[in-house]
């Protein structure tokens, strides 16, 4: 046992203090060299044309002009382009100009040069238009040719800008010219900075709860998870987890049912606020993706009942539930899109906080392993996003957790915790059917814990509620499918998959899809467990970062005087049984509906879907052969808040490169 010192107390105190002095110095390096260079430089922020935009030409006749009202959705323009079509070279004169007073900001003479396609022309204020927000103005295109008219105008067949009319000659034209607003982002230098002082307190709240030791491994974990958790529910917007526009959907399907309103339209697709619409589905995690944040932050809220791009999942309402009540508190208290999303996101963040908490609070041993793998970047950043990721890795944690404290701490089992297990097991199965299996551990309980035969009845309860909930919400969905048009998923349109009897009758060239899986797949599943590709896969995280956090995963299965118990072999077979089960579930899922039959490995299986019983496998895996005297959660606390500060430095290196 360590003993708290003064002495011992003011060397940790330097030692943290001096790690702190460390950060602060990393944080203004960054700020003065990557991050307020990159704010200085111009960005095309709007108008973000969908795909679905075609394009109409008409050609710049002499004397006519073309008029393409916009409004400011910043308050700084920079410059602006315009696409011109394919053609000869022509004199055009372009003028800016604001609508209200008719002052005239901006004049450009210029040669279009010769071109075979279409393309844009820049156009650079000498002196940016400052407090452009939510003003009018005008470009108005004139071309100075005798001659036939050469130079002809792309425009979209439909009204996607919304914020202002196209007119040539007069008349009013349907759609608007293509063009892109410029600016720089500035906002991204505040944003940083608030960045800097969220993790600076953290860091110090953590230090304060390190150098003290006197904090429960639970705590230490509501630091870290709020820290970072926030970080990846801010720095990863809306639509940047994967798949997450389908859970968006989900999500508000499920909030226009509770409000009593339309669901989905005629063709399956949910029902939307005209407002929440007119969010595009932007996927990277770039500067791009926050200037389109930054502009629909301050757009005013639309009610109009518009359909989505898609339908619902085929998932229970309860599987989408925490981002679900924070989309229906955005409705209620007449929150914009983005503000609306952001609390779906947070509501997710407290949920799986909420959740892993209490799975800490009652796991009697391998509380750090749990921590860790709950801290895992992918972890966090499924856990504040809309995904029902979130809600099934909270839960197994949970389930997890609670089993464990029933085997090997409660002394007698009630009726009130097999119907708290068999709870968590009907929520959780319906999402996804595979983790079913993590259920299973609950035939570990000894059964001197029950009374006469509660034992059987009891766990047979558990397993049997996520059977009969996934029966259920099965039946429920292959009705809406007869009644309701829906979306299908796969790996290659058109491409021929594989079938159970594909995979039975080939035996050889099935072990061969394995062993590729294996060789080929396996660094990939390592990384992506942990995060090593967050977002859409475009995110990358140094493996400095992923290697740390194994490592830290690896030393919190050596005991301690602090947790000095483990598996029995009985339970470390089961464990490890469930386990394949679930690994061979969710392979075997992926290998009939997502891998063409060309491909030379399983296609579509990723690291994140182990996290839910990732815990089970690091538990039976803890032994007795190395022993450490000396506690070590407080030290695995700071290493871990060190190496997500790097992983968060990672991503503001993608951001603004």
């Amino acid at each position: 046992m360590i003993k708290i010192t003064a002495k011992n107390e003011k060397k940790s105190f330097i030692i943290y203090g001096l790690l702190l002095m460390i950060m602060c110095l990393s944080l203004l390096c960054f700020y003065f060299f990557m991050v307020r260079p990159a704010s200085f430089e111009e960005v095309s922020y709007q108008p973000n044309y969908p795909q679905e935009a075609s394009a109409k030409e008409m050609k710049l006749q002499k004397g006519q002009t073309w008029v393409q009202t916009i409004k400011g959705s910043r308050n700084e323009i920079t410059s602006f382009d315009i696409m011109f079509g394919a053609g000869k070279s022509a004199n055009v004169s372009v003028d800016f100009h604001e609508k209200k007073s008719g002052q005239l900001l901006g004049s450009w003479k210029l040669e279009v040069p010769e071109a075979e396609e279409s393309h844009y022309q820049h156009f650079a204020f000498e002196t940016p238009v400052d407090n452009a927000m939510g003003k009018e103005y005008e470009i108005k295109i004139q071309t100075e040719e005798t001659s036939e008219p050469t130079v002809s105008l792309p425009y979209t067949e439909k009204d996607f800008y919304g914020n202002g009319s196209l007119t040539a000659g007069g008349e009013k034209l349907d759609g608007d010219l293509f063009f892109l607003l410029n600016a720089t982002s500035g906002f991204m230098r505040k944003l940083f900075m608030g960045f800097a002082a969220w993790v600076i307190l953290g860091g110090a709240v953590l230090a304060f709860l390190v150098i003290r030791r006197k904090c429960r491994t639970e705590n230490l974990f509501l630091v870290l998870g709020l820290t970072w958790g926030m970080f990846f529910v801010i720095f990863f917007p809306p639509n940047t987890a994967p798949d997450e526009n389908a859970h968006i959907a989900t999500a508000y399907s499920n909030a226009d049912r509770i409000m009593g309103r339309e669901a989905e339209d005629e063709q399956g697709k949910v029902s939307v606020r005209a407002s929440d619409l007119n969010i595009p589905v932007m996927t990277d995690v770039s500067r791009k993706t926050f200037n389109m944040v930054y502009e629909k932050w301050q757009e005013p809220v639309n009610d109009q009942a518009v359909s989505y791009i898609r339908g619902r999942l085929g998932t229970p309402i309860v599987a989408h539930l925490p981002q679900t009540i924070g989309v229906v508190l955005g409705w209620l208290t007449g929150q914009g899109a983005v503000q609306t999303l952001y609390l779906g996101k947070f509501m997710g963040l407290l949920f799986y906080i909420f959740c892993v908490y209490w799975a800490i609070r009652f796991i009697p041993w391998g509380k750090m392993s749990l921590m860790l793998i709950a801290l895992f970047p992918m972890s966090l950043e499924l856990a504040g996003s809309f995904s029902y990721d979130c809600l099934v890795n909270a839960l197994c944690f949970l389930f997890i957790g609670y089993t464990m404290h029933l085997i090997y701490k409660k002394e007698i089992v009630t009726w009130k915790d097999i119907l708290f297990l068999a709870a968590i097991a009907g929520i959780m199965a319906p999402c996804k059917i595979a983790y079913i299996f993590v259920c299973g551990i609950c035939f570990l309980i000894p059964k001197k814990k029950f009374r006469k035969k509660q034992y059987f009845i009891g766990c047979g309860m558990i397993m049997a509620s996520g059977v009969v909930f996934l029966i259920i919400e099965r039946m429920s969905f292959l009705y809406n499918s007869l009644v309701a048009t829906g979306e299908s998923a796969g790996a290659v349109e058109g491409a021929v998959g594989f079938s159970l009897h594909d995979i039975i009758s080939q035996p050889i060239n099935s072990l061969k899809m394995v062993f590729n899986t294996y060789f080929e797949q396996g660094e990939y599943y390592l990384g992506t467990i942990v995060g090593q590709s967050l977002g859409w896969f475009q995110v990358n995280i140094s493996w400095v970062v992923i290697a740390g956090l194994l490592l830290l995963l690896f030393m919190t299965t050596f005991s301690s005087a602090q947790e000095s118990e483990c598996m029995t072999a009985k339970e470390r077979i089961v464990v490890i049984m469930l386990s394949l089960i679930m690994i061979g579930g969710t392979v075997m899922g992926m290998w009939l509906n997502f891998t063409p039959d060309f491909c030379t490995y399983i296609a579509g299986v990723q690291g994140r879907y182990f996290l839910p019983f990732l815990p089970l496998l690091v538990l039976a895996v803890k032994n007795k052969t190395i022993y450490i005297r000396k506690k070590m959660d407080y030290g695995l606390a700071a290493a871990v808040f060190a190496l997500e500060f790097m992983a968060a430095l990672d991503v503001w290196r993608y951001i603004i490169k």
